[in-house]
């Protein structure tokens, strides 16, 4: 089969070549795409162009709407200048067949089964139809007259079936998919849209009122504009301005089964091959190719209206794929077909998925290194490799590869495994020390050895502290945690306390912040650390700071509290100890982890925060000298003040910088007239 479907490529191709339905031969004419480490980056060609056709056996295309393939067979639907039909080329006999065109308006949408059987949804008629291969009609699904469908208009655009029969049709709106039993009773809606309530939407609705919501804000969910279906039954759909959501596979409930996607807000359509890999065009022409985990593989492509440049498009409407991962797309615009060949990196990247999405990891080991030969930062190969080093138990080699491909599931799985070995080998060694440790416990009972062995440290430190005040102020942070009651009295009546080494204070603060995000176990850092810019972290950690000490203050002394602005400072920076104190020791104990002890960082972060919330709450109240219901009072108005002055700021910056551009293109303006005059 495989070689009559060779034959077929390689004689189209020489059609193209003879005939006047390539635009450009150019080449490869667009950049191939992949994600590597959450970026974008160009890898090798995964896809070549080898031509367009507007014609099958003879058949004219018109303007083609939907494709669909199914025993070796192209189903499309097209649009004629009278009428409308649906052709049917067989891929190895290259023979045509059109029917429906004595009944069909305009065939928007067309699926076809394994056993032949045809569906058609006529956008025009408001109808949509199951046809045999001859094109009679077996059953027609009209408007259903029921209360469940509710009063939207009937005008089917899309439609697919499953294996039990049972039709799904898109219908022009926002509810879904119209879903009916293979004799045309309506069930229900399903994979509806919702609206994702953000920040500004519960805002409005919060405050506005019904009039304001209506003449305002017209909120509807996205559009789904397409729909495909696997060999698995679950059903994939593709919505309009949906974001990172935009494609969805959905469960028997109607929900999302697939996490957030690299995706394009325009995708017109989608298409699930033989090894489950997902295939979406967008509007602009870009072509789309996920695993079935929905991992981005390829993205390609690109738009080009005159109709000159392969492998680009005009107006894409549809894409289908066939068992050999040939990709076909229709083109409105140009009223042709495109066909992209895959590449010998792209063979061996499904050969790779092939075998591992079927868990034989040690047997994809082989296409992933071909793989990684042609590129180093393909992240899927990298899993793969990974995965398979992790079967051999070749743990530290499977380590490597989940840190490379940014895997911290499996990366923490090979962890466990490599501290597991770790702690075997060495744990006559930890018996010893866990040994020693519990003798000096015993005797420092009785003898007080520990106290002995640390006194001439203590004695140290009380030396320094006494020859530098700096450093004694600055260790005075232990005696306020201890006791900041009496300590903030100290700061407030006998002039404790400086502002410079308070300040240092904060810079050592600044400096484990900077040594936390840098340092944090790989398993619980999200962060790129090569685009961390160190000052926009000092200013994230400043200005929040200043901002509270001004508020605070402020709200003090309108609301007759005692505490000072250098007070307020001094006891704030004191307050946050707590916190990023913590902070190194997190980053330590992190490198240990695996997120079968993740609980761990989540409660030593926990117990951080409160005890900051705590002594935030008593530095209020001794600073100004409230009452425990003064003092949340003062704390929330201070909150409210702080995010009221952060929003000035913002809005400030935004007008300086408005400013700042329209001063600069006065002053390039002038330049270039005095320059050209």
């Amino acid at each position: 089969m495989k070689k009559y479907l060779t034959i077929f490529l390689f004689l189209l191709v020489s059609a193209l070549v003879i005939g006047t339905s390539v635009k450009a031969e150019n080449g490869v004419n667009y950049n191939t795409y992949t994600l590597s480490d959450g970026r974008l980056v160009r890898t090798q060609i995964a896809y070549v162009p080898i031509g367009d056709i507007n014609e099958l056996d003879g058949v004219s295309l018109d303007t083609p709407q939907d494709v669909h393939i199914a025993n070796n067979k192209l189903y499309i639907a097209s649009l004629g200048t009278d009428s409308s039909k649906i052709i049917i080329y067989d891929l190895l006999s290259e023979t045509a067949q059109v029917i429906g065109q004595d009944f069909l308006e305009n065939a928007s949408g067309v699926y076809a089964t394994e056993e032949g059987i045809i569906y058609v949804a006529d956008r025009a008629a408001n109808v949509a139809y199951k046809l045999d291969e001859t094109g009679q009609i077996l059953t027609t699904y009209v408007k259903p007259n029921s209360p469940l469908f509710g009063t939207e208009n009937f005008q089917p655009r899309k439609i697919i079936s499953d294996s039990r029969g049972n039709v799904y049709i898109l219908n022009l709106g926002t509810k879904g998919l119209a879903q009916f039993t293979n004799d045309g009773e309506f069930l229900a809606y399903f994979g509806t849209n919702t609206i994702t309530p953000t920040l500004r939407t519960v805002l409005q609705y919060t405050f506005f009122t019904d009039e304001q919501l209506e003449s305002l804000f017209n909120l509807t969910p996205p559009e789904v504009s397409n729909m495909a279906i696997d060999n698995r039954g679950l059903i994939h759909t593709v919505s309009l301005g949906d974001g990172a959501y935009g494609v969805k596979r959905l469960n028997i409930s109607g929900d999302n089964l697939l996490p957030e996607m690299y995706t394009s807000p325009n995708l017109v359509d989608v298409y699930v091959g033989s090894l489950g890999n997902i295939f979406t065009i967008s509007r602009e022409g870009v072509i789309y190719e996920y695993d079935i985990e929905g991992n981005l593989l390829f993205a390609f492509g690109g738009q080009d209206i005159t109709n000159q440049v392969q492998g680009l498009m005009n107006q894409p409407t549809s894409i289908a794929v066939d068992d050999y991962s040939n990709i076909y797309v229709l083109d409105r615009g140009s009223k042709s077909m495109k066909i992209f060949y895959p590449t010998t990196f792209t063979h061996h990247v499904h050969s790779a998925l092939e075998f591992y999405q079927d868990g034989l990891y040690v047997e994809s080991q082989g296409p992933w290194q071909e793989v990684l030969k042609m590129n180093d930062f393909f992240d899927l190969a990298h899993r793969g490799m990974a995965n398979a080093y992790f079967s051999l138990g070749q743990y530290e080699d499977a380590l490597d590869e989940y840190y490379i491909a940014n895997d911290r599931s499996g990366y923490s799985d090979a962890f466990w495994e490599v501290r597991n070995a770790w702690l075997i080998d060495n744990a006559p060694t930890f018996i010893i020390i866990l040994m020693a440790l519990l003798v000096v416990f015993v005797v420092n009972i009785k003898v007080k050895v520990v106290s002995y062995v640390f006194k001439p440290v203590r004695l140290s430190i009380g030396w320094t502290r006494k020859k530098s005040k700096i450093v004694d102020q600055i260790l005075y942070v232990f005696s306020y945690l201890r006791n900041p009651a009496d300590k903030t009295y100290e700061i407030k009546r006998k002039n404790r306390i400086g502002i410079f080494p308070v300040t240092v204070l904060l810079g050592i603060y600044f400096l484990f912040y900077i040594y936390y995000i840098y340092n944090l176990g790989f398993l619980f850092n999200t962060r790129n650390i090569d685009n961390i810019n160190v000052i926009e972290e000092l200013i994230k950690i400043i200005l929040p700071i200043i901002v509270w000490v001004v508020a605070n203050f402020l709200i003090g002394s309108i609301r007759e509290g005692e505490g000072r602005l250098k007070d307020v400072y001094i006891t704030t920076i004191y307050s946050l100890a707590p916190y990023f104190l913590t902070l190194p020791i997190i980053a330590i104990v992190s490198k240990g982890l695996t997120y079968n002890e993740a609980f761990l960082v989540s409660f030593m972060t926990t117990i951080a925060v409160g005890l900051t919330v705590i002594y935030f709450f008593f530095m209020v109240k001794e600073t100004h000298f409230y009452n425990v219901k003064d003092t949340f009072k003062s704390i929330i108005i201070s909150a409210f003040t702080m995010v009221m002055m952060l929003l000035g700021v913002f809005i400030l910056y935004i007008l300086l910088n408005e400013l700042f551009i329209l001063v600069k293109d006065i002053i390039m303006e002038v330049i270039y007239r005095v320059t050209n005059s």
